[in-house]
């Protein structure tokens, strides 16, 4: 595996390159759709920052063994700082395996630490199920598709807290902790206003967008959440963004532009799929979402729908009816 001295962020999946000054972009595969994920490393006086380190497989592993090789990292010694921008496996997945190599601190937003203890260690199925089946999932699809849920994530041994406005030390700058909500309840960003580089995350993808569900372990109303996020970025001044998945870019004004007509332009799909009636949550999904949904992709679809009747409820273009422990929303 080669390291070009820069191609901005267009190597292979499973090659690293220079993407601004010490900062480097790792692409790792994941076993589902999305292809690969961008972790980022950045080099510090004393070792390398990791930035969201991967999912935990051998594919993804044997990656970070050879990136190391080539950038000339020991990973038994040479990591100060693993930080993880929020709890999804493709994210988090890695941390531990990292930690327990090198002995590097592992940094989440305080919020999520917790949040990422009671998804990945709890292994509740029965419960996701119970969520499912009440909002409209027959339980047959329901039992199906909560079985998926395991324990995707090796939990590191221990997680230290960051908050809202810290500033941390990154490469030859630092960069101030921004909470951006919405994909999940605690995600963060890390913004170098000297440098202008915006380490995104999922919040700000570029040629597709970040799930927004509402799950039985979020807050309520994540999708505006979301938005509120976006619209609060405007004019940060970033002048490189560099995302979890997918090309980096420049223009990040205009992407938010892109994402807030993106949702306004669903909420009035998910309207229409009421077709003039009462329908469940998933009786929208399905009439939303195209009907080969496997079962990881069925729940997305339902969470996603959940959060945007939400959000229609808020604007007063539906309500939210509970019938026989069912959850119906009716057009207003």
């Amino acid at each position: 595996m080669s390291v070009p001295p820069s191609t901005l962020g267009t190597q292979p999946i499973g090659a690293a390159s220079r993407v601004a000054g010490g900062v480097f972009q790792l692409k790792l595969p994941v076993p589902f759709p999305l292809r690969f994920i961008s972790s980022y490393l950045i080099r510090e006086e004393d070792g390398w920052t990791v930035i969201d380190p991967g999912f935990d497989y051998p594919p993804a592993r044997r990656v970070w063994e050879e990136a190391a090789g080539d950038l000339g990292i020991d990973l038994d010694r040479d990591l100060s700082r693993i930080i993880v921008t929020h709890l999804h496996p493709d994210h988090l997945g890695l941390a531990g395996w990292l930690e327990a190599l090198s002995g590097a601190p592992v940094w989440m937003l305080e919020g999520e630490i917790e949040n990422a203890g009671r998804v990945w260690t709890s292994g509740d199925a029965a419960g996701l199920e119970g969520f499912l089946r009440r909002n409209g999932m027959d339980h047959d699809t329901a039992r199906g598709v909560a079985s998926l849920t395991g324990r995707e994530v090796r939990m590191p041994q221990e997680i230290f807290a960051l908050r809202p406005g810290d500033e941390v030390s990154l490469g030859e700058g630092s960069a101030r902790v921004i909470h951006t909500p919405g994909h999940s309840d605690y995600h963060f960003m890390l913004f170098d206003e000297g440098s202008g580089l915006l380490l995104a995350g999922d919040h700000l993808l570029l040629r597709i967008t970040p799930n927004i569900g509402l799950w039985p372990y979020t807050a309520a109303k994540p999708l505006g959440r979301y938005l509120a996020s976006l619209r609060s970025l405007r004019g940060l001044g970033a002048k490189t963004v560099l995302p979890g998945h997918g090309p980096l870019f420049h223009d990040l004004d205009g992407r938010i532009d892109e994402l807030l007509a993106h949702h306004a332009e669903r909420l009035d799909v998910i309207y229409a799929a009421f077709e003039g009636r009462p329908a469940t949550p998933f009786e929208i999904s399905r009439r939303v979402f195209r009907k080969d949904l496997t079962a990881h992709e069925m729940r997305f679809a339902l969470a996603e729908t959940l959060a945007h009747l939400e959000y229609l409820e808020d604007e007063g273009r539906a309500v939210r009816l509970a019938e026989d422990d069912v959850v119906r929303y009716a057009p207003l």
